[in-house]
Order: C-alpha cells, then structure tokens, then sequence
C-alpha cells in the first residue's frame, strides 16, 4: 500500500468529529531509508531527514526543522487571518525562528527533555498602521496561533519579538537573529 493509499484508507477510516468546529489532522509516514521519511498530508508528500553526521543522507529538513517552519508558517497565517478581521492592511510579514535543543534527551543520555528548551520567534510586520494601533493584533494573534500556543503549552519558553514598519525590513538571515 502506498502512502498515499494508507492516508486515503485513514482519511475513510476516520469517524467525523461530533462537534462540527473540531478540525482533524491527519498525516501518514513511510520510512525510506536510515533516518528518511516520506510523509504524505492530504494531496501533499514531503520528505524528512538527518544530517549525514546523523546517518541520514540531508536531502531534507530535519522533523524539528519542519516543525519550526510550522509555527512560522501558522503565526503568518494566523496574522494574515487576525489583521483582514480588524481590517488592517498588511503588505508583508516575515518571520525566524531560533529555537534549540538538548540532544541527550534524543540520545537517552540524560534526563532531560528531548524537544525546544526555548524558542525565539521574530515576526516582522509591514503595515501603514502605527504601532500603537496594534496591540490588538498583537495579542490576538498570541492568543489563537495554535502552534504557538501548542510551544506554550508543552512548557516551551517563547521569546516571541513584534518588529512594525512602514516600509520593508532589510532580509531576514539567521546572521542578523541570534539569540
């Protein structure tokens, strides 16, 4: 069975939620090769690795990469949906995360947590809207950005930093966000 068939046969498979405003999720995975994954989400199939020195072979991300991209895709969206509510205009949005790990967690050599120890997110927002006009936005957005919220709530330490500007932010690199 392919990954695509095992996410359609799950997708069949699954019950509809009784409450009509729970959102499913669904993702399956298929394991390629030492530390390689294909995984299949919806119409969509992407592949997860290690760094060689890791053993895997890196072509892709890592999954906790992925799952940084995540947040800093959802905040976006989140910003995106939060700002047409208000009615303020956005003309870009940029984001970076820094977050970091302890890897004798994964290792099983310390008793420690194996996910982020902290996380640092910049969003960088540009907007004709003054800042003082947007703490609404601001906390809008802190409070209804699930994956966000899915950091805070494993006990995550969030850094999360709001840079505005009216005019275009110079590009983001990880060089210029340390934290």
């Amino acid at each position: 069975m392919t990954v695509r068939e095992r996410v359609e046969s799950i997708a069949a498979a699954a019950k509809p939620a009784r409450d009509p405003w729970i959102k499913s999720v669904r993702a399956a995975g298929s394991w390629l090769s030492p530390k390689r994954t294909r995984v299949a989400i919806r119409e969509f199939e992407f592949v997860i690795d290690q760094p060689v020195v890791k053993g895997g072979e890196n072509q892709a991300p890592t999954p906790m990469e992925f799952v940084a991209g995540a947040v800093n895709g959802c905040i976006t969206v989140t910003i995106e949906s939060v700002a047409a509510e208000l009615g303020i205009q956005i003309e870009h949005i940029e984001t970076l995360t820094r977050a970091h790990m302890d890897v004798r967690g994964f290792n099983g050599t310390a008793e420690v947590s194996p996910h982020f120890k902290d996380y640092s997110l910049l969003v960088q927002i540009v907007t004709p809207v003054a800042e003082g006009e947007l703490g609404d936005l601001r906390r809008l957005v802190e409070q209804r950005c699930p994956a966000t919220n899915l950091l805070k709530d494993a006990q995550v330490p969030l850094d999360l930093q709001w840079q505005f500007s009216p005019e275009s932010f110079a590009p983001l690199s990880d060089d210029r966000y340390r934290s």
